[in-house]
């Protein structure tokens, strides 16, 4: 074996060059539709709670009790297949492709739509999402006052507009 074929072979198994050849195989893996589905849903959470100066939703992990629940994954399945179509629509591969504004018009578009029951799901997955966020102590410290908004009630709503 000559001397250029032994440092051909340790540079393979460098790290550098097993890092090479993980990058020429990459186009060969199949994803993982789990991975996909996971990486979807935290790009719609965090465009729904991104935090502007707080900690976003995907930063709390918020989405992973979504991931979690068994008996949502065919909801799930169902959203980001339809979010992966709509971008397709606008040529990119999938919803994780487009960027922060197309991604809240496909949301948009999303939560009107009368497709396969995507809209109620989107509602739920706010609604959750939102009550998991804004209870969340990271959030709820970062707001002064914890009291119920109208601890009095409605004083000057009392009666019936004039």
């Amino acid at each position: 074996m000559k001397r250029r074929h032994v440092v051909a072979l340790l540079g393979l198994f460098s790290f550098g060059g097993a890092a090479a050849v993980w990058r020429l195989l990459q186009p060969f893996r199949r994803p993982d539709p789990r991975e996909h589905l996971s990486r979807t849903m935290a790009a719609v959470a965090e465009a729904m709670f991104p935090g502007d100066g707080l900690p976003g939703v995907t930063d709390l992990g918020l989405h992973l009790r979504v991931l979690a629940m068994a008996e949502l994954d065919v909801w799930i399945a169902t959203v980001v297949t339809w979010l992966d179509k709509r971008a397709a629509l606008q040529g990119e591969p999938d919803f994780l492709a487009l960027d922060q504004v197309q991604r809240l018009a496909a949301l948009d578009a999303a939560f009107a739509s009368p497709d396969h029951g995507i809209q109620p799901f989107l509602l739920a997955l706010r609604y959750h999402l939102g009550t998991a966020y804004y209870s969340a102590p990271a959030i709820k410290s970062a707001f002064a006052y914890t009291g119920p908004p109208q601890p009095d009630g409605f004083a000057d709503f009392q009666e019936r507009p004039a």
